[in-house]
């Protein structure tokens, strides 16, 4: 019934987490394993096992994980029921600004369900919502299901190279056209936190750029100056200013979701700010 796909790179994550979906899953399933230290990105590997997969929905899942709940393979095909259903995950975001950004963009559009591991080994319970399952937009790549013919109608977008953005790049593709969801009755324990390096900086600029579409039914006006903010100053920790650059940041300038008067001051901002 469920075929799990994980990119592999730690043997021990690996055995631990194909031990623990022994004991909770609670149905027919496969691992269908990619042995990857370092040989193609993630999206290559994932594409490549869900060729191999032989089961109606597809479990994208990392390997740096546990489970919590008993049966939950059950309550996810359960899931898999809702109408017009895209992608379910434990983890999303519900506001997709016009800035690059991945699914999380501020607490108030987080939906999360997880224990995370911190770097101190500190374990946090992150539960900002109660439905069952909950509408939202970007998913977090931790936990990605979809059923096999959505799948073969999307797939990985495999010009995103290394581990990031993927998980947005997908779900934002299949939200055009269905509704994904996060669930809240699956608990999973994640022990590292996420790292938003500089390929992750650049993939979520090349995701922007494919995807343009507001997908927001109302825009926040506030949330989109604080993260244009943010994003141009990451920018110009990458690179250098130049009349170049300035285009490539003010590419992304929020026009049509703030005010005029605030577009100017953007615009001030990346010209003249850290100067």
């Amino acid at each position: 019934m469920l075929s799990i796909i994980i990119s592999s790179y730690k043997p021990a994550n690996f055995k631990a987490l194909k031990e623990n979906i022994d004991k909770t899953c609670g149905i027919v399933y496969e691992i269908i394993k990619i042995d990857n230290p370092g040989l193609m990105g993630i999206t290559e590997a994932y594409n490549l096992g869900a060729k191999k997969a032989k089961y109606n929905f597809f479990l994208f899942l990392h390997e740096d994980i546990i489970f919590h709940t008993d049966n939950w393979g059950e309550k996810l095909i359960s899931h898999h029921h809702i109408n017009n259903l895209g992608v379910i995950g434990i983890a999303g975001g519900t506001y997709i600004p016009s800035v690059p950004s991945g699914w999380f963009t501020n607490m108030n559009y987080a939906l999360i369900n997880i224990l995370q591991r911190e770097y101190d080994t500190t374990l946090r319970n992150v539960k900002t919502f109660t439905q069952k399952a909950h509408k939202a937009i970007a998913i977090d790549g931790v936990f990605i299901s979809i059923s096999k013919d959505n799948f073969y109608n999307y797939s990985f977008d495999e010009k995103l190279k290394g581990y990031h953005g993927y998980d947005t790049e997908l779900s934002l593709r299949v939200a055009k056209k269905h509704q994904n969801y996060v669930v809240s009755d699956i608990l999973i324990e994640h022990f590292s936190p996420g790292n938003p390096d500089k390929l992750w900086f650049i993939n979520n600029m090349y995701i922007r750029k494919k995807h343009r579409y507001n997908f927001n039914v109302k825009n926040d006006e506030k949330t989109e100056m604080l993260l244009y903010k943010a994003f141009t100053k990451t920018f110009f920790t990458y690179y250098k200013k130049s009349f170049i650059n300035y285009f490539k940041v003010l590419q992304f300038l929020p026009i049509s979701r703030v005010k005029l008067v605030n577009c100017l001051k953007l615009i001030k901002f990346t010209l003249y700010s850290n100067d």
